[in-house]
């Protein structure tokens, strides 16, 4: 806000745009620059998707302040509704998503074209541990500068709550190690398959990650006309996909997410789901966990203790519980509600995948997230949709349901708490699975990040590629 108070007093004819990823988000911004905006009189708007595009120009055209999400941004300025010439300081929110082609790469595009003083801020608490990916953000973005802050750092030390940081290991119940036995052998059948045909490595287990690149490789293959050979693989790798996906479910879910999961594949579209499902392995890990499917997941259990434990430490605390399934932000909110002084709520994106799964729409997610700020509701169960733009101050413990192997995830779902007062952040793992090799990931990733952030603030960041994109362009160069 202090960046837009000093553009906005030294050109008091232009505008300052300030972009948000998701609309939640961009009305926190819009309110809190309401509120503590120095002039009072200053004109501004709140742009979205829900409001004619004649009546978001008028108000574009007649504000200082525009609030947006870039998607609106970007088909206003695509359409010549109205340019961007006259905003001296935009603001890109969340600026890790400035990737590949999401909308803020195509608005700052249009912003480095038409702005005459042009100013470009990017926020965010994490951007990668990558450095070709900060570096494709900076050259998007045009970012020259670099200021980097740590919860160390003398001017930031003061603001900062402590965050209390567990990593609890559950153990797998015998029971799911035999189901998870099964589907090994099912999947490492086809696997041994793709080795056959030298498509995978031998003397390797096969992992996802090599698998996905498999994938890519037989579809790109495909499209150049491969041989009727490759059709079997694309089959083997698909199967292999899904029960590999089968076995996270599993062991990081639950019995009740894996009968759910394997019951789709019966109505799947595809030729490999339908052949998979009548596989012998398949139907028979479908009888067992079916037959044991009351027998939860352990972290539910222990999910349960967390809350317990909360709540009689403080009867008004907030939580935060992050899943990366749907399907079980469902099973946790009906266990978690059978608690005393519990009140769960389920708080998932728009989409709608089934009757049993429906979206919710921008209103009700509103009112959720204010029914929870208000302590209408104390645990909030959401999947990656509560990331990024849920402020809400005093979110006592964030819990992760399983672990997460982004850094960006990680910080972005740690950052719920302490944001007032002192939090608390528990993971839960189930040893020797997929947890326990994200959790090691999610942490190396993060240490990298800081590094390569350091080293940034120091040397600077490559200069902007200048691409020529018009004969004039270059010519003009040339004249100069």
């Amino acid at each position: 806000m202090l960046v837009a108070v000093k553009r906005l007093s030294e050109r008091q004819n232009d505008k300052a745009v300030i972009l948000a990823p998701t609309k939640p988000l961009v009305l926190q911004h819009a309110d809190f620059f309401k509120e503590h905006f120095p002039d009072k009189n200053v004109r501004s708007s709140v742009l979205t998707g829900e409001r004619p595009p004649a009546s978001r120009a008028m108000d574009f055209e007649g504000s200082q302040l525009i609030f947006a999400t870039p998607e609106v941004i970007r088909n206003d300025v695509s359409s010549e509704r109205y340019t961007l010439g006259n905003v001296c300081l935009i603001v890109f929110d969340e600026a890790h998503r400035c990737v590949r082609d999401y909308a803020y790469s195509e608005v700052a595009e249009h912003y480095k074209r038409q702005a005459a003083n042009p100013l470009i801020l990017g926020l965010t608490a994490s951007p990668s541990a990558r450095k070709e990916r900060v570096q494709e953000i900076c050259d998007k973005l045009a970012i020259t500068n670099v200021e980097m802050r740590t919860e160390e750092d003398e001017d930031v030390v003061q603001y900062v709550n402590d965050v209390t940081i567990n990593w609890e290991r559950v153990p797998l119940p015998p029971a799911y190690k035999e189901i998870s036995k099964i589907l090994r052998a099912a999947m490492d059948e086809r696997t041994e398959k793709l080795r056959t045909m030298h498509q995978l490595p031998t003397g390797v287990r096969a992992n996802k990650r090599m698998l996905l690149e498999l994938g890519e490789k037989l579809r790109k293959s495909l499209r150049r006309g491969g041989s009727g050979a490759l059709y079997g693989a694309v089959i083997l790798q698909a199967q292999a996909m899904s029960l590999s996906h089968a076995i996270d479910v599993l062991e990081t879910q639950g019995l009740h997410n894996l009968t759910r999961y394997l019951a789709k594949l019966e109505t799947a579209s595809s030729k490999s789901g339908k052949s998979l499902s009548r596989d012998a392995r398949i139907l028979e890990a479908r009888r067992l966990a079916f037959s044991m499917e009351e027998r939860e997941h352990p972290k539910q259990k222990r999910l349960r203790e967390l809350v317990e434990e909360e709540m009689k430490l403080n009867k008004d605390s907030k939580i935060i519980v992050f899943t990366q399934y749907r399907d079980t932000v469902e099973t946790l909110v009906e266990r978690l509600n059978k608690l005393e002084r519990v009140s769960a709520v389920r708080f998932v994106g728009q989409a709608t995948r089934d009757t049993d799964d429906v979206g919710l729409s921008q209103s009700e997610q509103t009112s959720i997230l204010e029914d929870f700020r208000q302590g209408r509701s104390n645990i909030l169960v959401t999947t990656s949709i509560g990331e990024e733009g849920l402020h809400v101050p005093d979110v006592d413990h964030v819990i992760f349901y399983e672990a997460v192997p982004s850094e960006i995830r990680l910080i972005q779902r740690r950052g719920r708490t302490g944001r007032t007062r002192q939090g608390k952040m528990t993971v839960l793992i189930s040893e020797g699975t997929i947890d326990e090799a994200y959790y090691w990931t999610s942490q190396k990733r993060e240490q990298q990040m800081h590094r390569f952030l350091q080293t940034v603030k120091k040397k600077g960041t490559r200069p902007p590629s200048r691409t020529k994109r018009t004969l004039d362009d270059w010519s003009s160069s040339q004249n100069n």
